[in-house]
């Protein structure tokens, strides 16, 4: 259901830079494309934290969000071709995002293993 939440109230976000980044006359495509845009980052954002027990899985929804937020802070590249700024952030924003899913992987796991030792400790037991 987080993901739910997640790809809808960014999308929203999405949609509302959509409508205020532009000017007179509306232009629905660029609308569209805001929206849909902002709906994939929700989207990966909720599958990144609806994740009980992550898998490696998160590392690629990590790498692919963030490179879609990257690719928002192309104006921060110092080239003069558009779609070369649009490209080397969105790459920045992937290896950071393979950086922060590999940790975040690691983090859960080493949780995983501490919550299964505390319970061998407090039971008495072992996992067979």
């Amino acid at each position: 259901m987080r993901r739910v939440f997640w790809t809808t109230g960014i999308a929203l976000v999405g949609f509302w830079f959509g409508w205020f980044g532009q000017g007179y006359p509306l232009n629905f495509v660029a609308l569209a494309i805001f929206t849909v845009w902002g709906g994939c980052i929700g989207y990966g954002f909720g599958s990144i934290f609806d994740q009980r027990h992550p898998t490696r899985r998160i590392i690629v929804y990590w790498a692919l969000t963030l490179a879609l937020v990257g690719s928002l802070l192309f104006p921060l590249m110092p080239l003069r071709f558009l779609p070369g700024q649009v490209g080397v952030a969105a790459v920045i924003g992937a290896l950071v995002g393979l950086l922060v899913g590999s940790l975040h992987l690691k983090w859960a796991q080493r949780k995983s293993q501490a919550s299964e030792t505390g319970a061998t400790a407090r039971t008495g037991r072992t996992r067979s």
